[in-house]
């Protein structure tokens, strides 16, 4: 409470009643000197002034009062009240009016409603200033450029704060203050102004600056008064706003709760530009390295290709001519560039796939012949690990329109990876059927799609779909790898220290086949105990 009489015995008088009802009383016996007290760091909740005072009147030490603080609650003392008096007393805000004398218990009484006043005027300008905020977050949050975005969020500062002008300073990835944005190009940033940024910076506390050295200038004029506000996101400060004011106004706590609101806002926007910013950039940087991938890729398969095909030659030709331990060695060399073989054709497939160049050639398939015709290709690999491969089929011949190709290389794709991951002596089965959707559907969302299991990539929609099953007792995947499989280059086992080789590209080729033909993949696996890969295809039929 600050009082503000001529006569000492006054200010006494209401000072120790105030003191000790709880309330932290100044006095002073002039205007001038409560204009000082009002303009000094430590903010009032009330102005108790008489009326006449030398120098300057108490009605207009109370429009003073306001300007520095506007829910300020005024009393005016006077011993000549009038209606005039009352009328100007009512323009500038004032609360109520003691009439000299007064008693104590008038005073007490006048300075509870006042001060009650004061609350509900201080809500109500919250209130105002929690829908101007509101607004500023909508304009904050509306882009994701943090140039744009930081003069949007000076435009918001010097619409809440009493300030001439104000400089916001973010901080680079390297979590360093780069160069200050000006809300205005005629107002230039000191040195003294960068040093107390830098201070608010390090602290992560608000740094007012009140009359010491020129924050900031534009030729003609210059300001040293100011309040240095970190923004915040998570911990760290990812910028500073310094507003720059030669008036006190700015430095009240009023304006200092709504402009840290509105920095704890703005840091939150700033923080999410600066993640979409280093999103956007890594996108970049992968969208580049698939291109280079892509171009290796068909330039590795491409010069492969030749010189693969002359030592597939003479190693036949070589093997077909010797005898004994020479073509034993020559079916070694053979065997190793098929394999290479292998991963070019995963390698060019891959490469027509992602330039959407692969072309669905259909034609009419018999079920029973295509499953016999994938076994039968994978027939020395089930021997080489004595592994019992039996299929389960319609009793009566199916017919259907398909690329028997591109499914006789899912098929081929899957049975061998059941024998890579089943061990010596295993059991493998591949079944084939023609199911109408219901049944499959059912079969999807009951035991063949466990909680462990991958989800088909698509539901179906057909009335009938083609059904194939390949299913193993290997070693099964775990359930925390199951989501990955079909994702390229991926593979379960550690690169490095795997055992079955091969280039993480063939589920992956597996998936886009399928789904380029309408169809649907899924998984069904144990570990420790097998795993079960379905996959359909709508029926047409021949």
């Amino acid at each position: 409470v600050l009082c503000s009489d001529g006569n000492q015995q006054i200010r006494r008088g209401m000072a120790m009643p105030l003191r000790a009802a709880g309330y932290d009383v100044v006095s002073t016996n002039d205007a001038s000197a409560a204009l000082y007290e009002l303009h000094g760091e430590e903010p009032f909740d009330l102005l108790l002034a008489d009326i006449k005072m030398p120098g300057m009147s108490g009605l207009e030490l109370a429009r003073r009062a306001r300007e520095v603080d506007p829910a300020m609650a005024v009393i005016i003392m006077t011993g000549h009240a009038s209606f005039e008096n009352l009328q100007q007393a009512v323009r500038r805000g004032v609360a109520d009016f003691l009439s000299k004398p007064f008693e104590l218990e008038e005073l007490r009484l006048a300075v509870d409603q006042a001060l009650h006043k004061r609350q509900i005027l201080q809500d109500n300008l919250r209130l105002r200033a929690v829908e101007l905020l509101l607004h500023s977050s909508e304009a904050v949050n509306a882009t994701l450029n943090q140039q744009e975005l930081g003069q949007i969020i000076l435009q918001m500062a010097l619409l809440h704060a009493p300030c001439r002008t104000g400089f916001l300073t973010l901080t680079d990835h390297n979590r360093r203050l780069g160069e200050a944005l000006s809300s205005s190009q005629t107002w230039a940033l000191e040195e003294y102004g960068r040093m107390m940024t830098l201070q608010a910076y390090r602290r992560g506390q608000p740094v007012i600056i009140d009359g010491s050295e020129v924050l900031c200038s534009d030729g003609n004029q210059q300001i040293r008064r100011g309040m240095a506000m970190p923004l915040r996101a998570q911990n760290e400060v990812v910028g500073v706003l310094l507003l720059c004011d030669d008036r006190a106004e700015m430095l009240r706590t009023g304006t200092q709760e709504i402009i840290t609101l509105l920095a704890n806002q703005a840091g939150i926007a700033l923080h999410n530009a600066h993640l979409y910013g280093r999103l956007q950039d890594t996108n970049q940087r992968l969208t580049e390295f698939d291109r280079l991938k892509s171009e290796f890729i068909a330039i590795a398969s491409h010069e492969l290709r030749t010189p693969l095909s002359i030592v597939l030659g003479y190693a036949m030709m070589v093997r077909e001519e010797s005898e004994g331990e020479q073509r034993e060695y020559a079916g070694r060399v053979l065997e190793s560039a098929q394999q290479i073989k292998e991963i070019v054709d995963d390698m060019v497939n891959l490469r027509h796939l992602e330039m959407q160049q692969t072309r669905l050639q259909l034609g009419q398939c018999d079920l029973r012949d295509l499953v016999q015709s994938a076994v039968e290709r994978r027939a020395p690999m089930a021997q080489a690990k004595n592994h019992m491969v039996t299929t389960s089929l319609p009793d009566e011949s199916v017919a259907f329109m398909a690329d028997g190709e591109k499914v006789l290389l899912v098929l081929g794709h899957l049975l061998t990876n059941a024998m890579k991951f089943t061990p010596t002596g295993g059991t493998i089965q591949l079944t084939a059927a023609v199911w109408p959707r219901s049944t499959l559907l059912n079969a999807m969302s009951h035991g063949l799609v466990p909680a462990d299991g991958l989800l088909p990539t698509s539901e179906p929609e057909g009335e009938f779909w083609v059904v194939w099953h390949v299913q193993d007792n290997g070693i099964g995947i775990a359930a925390k790898e199951v989501s990955r499989i079909f994702d390229r280059f991926y593979q379960v086992a550690d690169s490095l220290t795997r055992e079955q080789g091969g280039t993480g590209l063939g589920l992956a080729i597996v998936k886009e086949l399928i789904e380029l033909q309408g169809g649907t993949i899924w998984v069904a696996s144990t570990e420790g105990r097998g795993s079960t890969f379905s996959f359909a295809i709508p029926y047409q039929s021949a």
